[in-house]
């Protein structure tokens, strides 16, 4: 992992659970700062007592946080799951690492145009001898398998291009995130003209950047049609498809 730790402990920590319509059931939860641990007081226990204690039909959650502990921000992924309200994630600044594990807790995932995630695999401080660090490798890559299945079900690639772009530390902007299912909404965005993306396409300079286009070229076709005239029935053969895209 390759953010610098001490920016991240310095960071403004900050949990907050506030309601925004009494009537409509409707609250937003702040996540910023780092993630449980030994780093604060954001943890998942924190966020497991507020949200059982809320009768909310909607949560709105704001993340701007580095990460943190992986054990937390899956145990906060799966709360936000199994509260019965309405899941909105936005993405303030950016959601690195834990964040981002807690960010597919959503029922939707909205990121500003100026935003960043981040997601890459499981990593710690080790201390000892040549069997001690063996172990601790080996661990390692079991806690990877585990959190591949945070982003599983919403990444519209294929695992083996899931685990190199966890393998490669990816940051992702909005629009990148939004091309590979991690997103399912980018506000102000800027639109990019056809020769951009073309030139894009050509000059790959890595993995992440060769998952993205094309990706992104299949979700660009997959708007062009929608935004064609219903036909009145559907062939067989692309309903699959169809509602992999809905």
């Amino acid at each position: 992992m390759n953010i610098d730790m001490k920016k991240i402990m310095n960071l403004k920590r900050d949990i907050r659970f506030e309601s925004v319509d009494k009537e409509a059931k409707e609250y937003k939860l702040t996540i910023y700062g780092s993630i449980g641990g030994w780093f604060s007081g954001n943890n998942a226990e924190t966020i497991r007592r507020k949200l059982n204690n809320t009768d909310a039909e909607k949560i709105h959650v704001h993340i701007n946080s580095g990460g943190g502990s992986a054990f937390d921000g899956v145990a906060i992924c799966n709360n936000l799951k199994q509260h019965k309200a309405e899941i909105i994630v936005h993405i303030d600044g950016w959601a690195a690492s834990a964040a981002s594990v807690i960010a597919m807790g959503g029922d939707k995932i909205i990121m500003p145009s100026n935003t960043m995630m981040m997601i890459h695999q499981a990593s710690t401080f080790e201390y000892g001898n040549a069997d001690v660090m063996e172990k601790t490798a080996k661990d390692l890559r079991k806690i990877d398998t585990a959190l591949r299945q945070s982003y599983k079900s919403r990444f519209v690639g294929t695992e083996e291009e899931l685990i190199q772009l966890l393998k490669d530390e990816a940051w992702l902007t909005a629009d990148e995130a939004l091309a590979l299912g991690l997103a399912d909404e980018v506000v102000d965005e800027i639109e990019i003209d056809d020769t951009q993306e073309e030139e894009t396409e050509e000059v790959v300079e890595n993995a992440k950047e060769s998952i993205v286009a094309k990706y992104a070229a299949q979700a660009k076709q997959n708007k062009e049609k929608k935004k064609e005239p219903k036909q009145e029935s559907v062939k067989n053969s692309n309903l699959s498809r169809f509602f992999l895209n809905l």
